[in-house]
């Protein structure tokens, strides 16, 4: 009996041992299968983020930052139609500043031109009078003299002929350095200008005064020259020599007066022919300079191309009748520098 009851339970101690170890397997399984089905979903869900396949989140992503965008767009927008309004009477305000800055630059300019410009009138010139000048537009402007103050600054250089327009047209203010038989080689080294401290060259002269207007004559005593092209290079050493005394002087070259029809018909030198050619050259040294005016001076007293007969007693100096006009025409024919 006692036997059967051990045995008995030796028996449903066995079973409960093993139903116990079925529970714990099965909860162990459960856990298994729990545990491995979480790391088989987050692993599906990363494999699909990583291949672009997060279509709920991508969507909620790309809404949200659509939405920052619009925001940011319309915030833009609302900044910069406050920017834009705000600087618009700024920007006004400044472009009007501008123009009167300019407006100021221009007037400087002017008053840097030189004082003649004060003399001068540039804003509706009379051009009626003006003959076959050659001037660079783009750097002067044509005008007329107003007042005789302008020849206050200006000096006359040249020979015989321009001595007589100082003598006979009488401008006390008009500085002449000009001598008789004077040509373009002599007025280098010659002294013709009669001072307190003795005679002086040309050159020597124009460093006792500061000239705006500087005018050149010569020609008429070169014409028996047998090289026209050392005439030019004479010509131009000397106003590179005046450019480096006066640098910022305007200078005229004036063309070359005609001679009487009967002193050209009977001179193999000096006739009407010969100026022509000689003005040409002078007129094309201007145009390689590019910032020297060539100034017809010699329409002013040409008639039929040559020198009327009544205008001179020699038929090569100009009276004083024709020296009026030669000087009336340098007062009508000026150029301003812009």
């Amino acid at each position: 009996m006692d036997n059967e009851k051990r045995y008995s339970t030796r028996i449903k101690s066995e079973r409960c041992d093993k139903i116990k170890i079925s529970s714990v397997a099965a909860v162990f399984l459960v856990c298994s299968i729990v545990i491995f089905a979480t790391r088989y979903r987050q692993d599906i869900w990363n494999f699909d983020r990583e291949n672009g396949n997060d279509h709920q989140i991508e969507n909620v992503a790309t809404g949200s930052d659509a939405s920052e965008e619009a925001s940011e767009e319309k915030t833009t927008e609302k900044i910069t139609t406050e920017t834009a309004t705000t600087e618009k009477p700024t920007t006004e305000k400044v472009t009007t500043e501008a123009s009167e800055t300019e407006e100021t630059t221009t007037a400087a300019s002017s008053e840097e031109g030189g004082s003649t410009v004060k003399y001068v009138n540039i804003k509706d010139p009379d051009t009626s009078s003006k003959g076959n000048d050659w001037y660079d537009k783009k750097l002067y402007t044509p005008g007329n003299v107003t007042d005789d103050a302008y020849f206050d600054t200006a000096v006359l250089i040249g020979d015989s002929r321009t001595e007589g327009l100082s003598l006979y047209t009488g401008m006390s203010n008009l500085d002449a350095f000009c001598s008789k038989g004077l040509n373009i080689e002599k007025v280098m080294t010659e002294p013709i200008v009669s001072t307190s401290d003795g005679m002086l060259t040309a050159l020597e002269a124009l460093k006792q005064k500061d000239y705006e207007n500087i005018y050149i004559s010569f020609g008429v005593n070169e014409l028996g020259w047998i090289y026209e092209d050392v005439f030019i290079e004479d010509y131009k050493a000397f106003i590179d020599a005046i450019r480096e005394i006066q640098p910022n002087a305007t200078i005229y070259v004036e063309n070359i007066l005609p001679v009487s029809k009967a002193l050209s018909d009977e001179d193999e030198i000096y006739n009407n022919s010969n100026i022509k050619a000689f003005n040409k050259l002078l007129k094309r040294m201007c145009k390689d300079y590019g910032d020297i005016i060539y100034l017809d001076v010699a329409s002013s007293v040409t008639v039929d191309g040559v020198l009327p007969a009544d205008a001179s007693t020699d038929g090569r100096h100009c009276n004083q009748e024709y020296c009026e006009k030669w000087l009336d025409y340098i007062r009508q024919n000026v150029y301003i520098k812009k």
